[in-house]
């Protein structure tokens, strides 16, 4: 198997794991005490995408609904949103350190993280490599924008930073297929390659 659909495949694996542990984490209402209102607000919000479809509301009431429930469901997740962002640190960022450049997912598929300049990584490479491949600042930014913007501002701002978000991961998984070494953006920045256990 060429080594890019390894690491695409070890990243969905690795995903999956995340959204299985962050998602029970987060249905623990008393680490998460927001779970209920969330879950009550949401239930609203996909209410108000089916009404907008069978045309029972109109586009001006769905566009300030929207924005509304855009606005309320990210006060009600922080908490969500700080378990996922602690999770994808410690999965992505402290782990493969203590596991030799290896997650759950690269492990399985025998590859493993290591440096382009064939020096000893530090955690800080790691640290690195993990905010760029999971939009780190952006989630925070995110998170911390509904604190100081209106709910229309607000929305503007997360549709931005959810296109950026897309944007750098489309730049970096065409890197990782395309390039002969198959380094992503992530691998530029923080000096890293991946490669077949077996291959030093």
């Amino acid at each position: 198997m060429d080594i890019s659909l390894k690491r695409i495949l070890a990243y969905v694996i690795d995903t999956i794991f995340i959204v299985l542990i962050t998602t029970l984490i987060n249905n623990i209402t008393f680490i998460n005490p927001k779970l209920n209102d969330y879950n009550k607000h949401y239930d609203e919000y996909i209410k108000i995408q089916e009404d907008y479809k069978n045309k029972e509301i109109d586009k001006d009431k769905y566009d300030i609904e929207i924005k509304e429930y855009n606005y309320i469901l990210t006060k009600e997740g922080l908490i969500s949103s700080i378990i996922t962002i602690s999770s994808l640190i410690i999965y992505f960022g402290i782990l493969p350190y203590f596991l030799k450049g290896q997650t759950l997912g690269k492990k399985a598929l025998h590859i493993k993280i290591v440096s382009n300049k064939d020096k000893q990584l530090n955690i800080g490479n790691y640290l690195l490599r993990m905010v760029i491949l999971n939009n780190i600042i952006f989630r925070i930014l995110n998170v911390s924008g509904v604190y100081f913007l209106n709910k229309n501002s607000f929305y503007i701002y997360s549709s931005v930073i959810s296109y950026i978000e897309s944007l750098i991961e489309t730049i970096i998984i065409f890197m990782v297929i395309l390039r002969k070494d198959n380094r992503g953006l992530h691998d530029m920045i923080s000096g890293t390659k991946v490669i077949e256990e077996s291959k030093e």
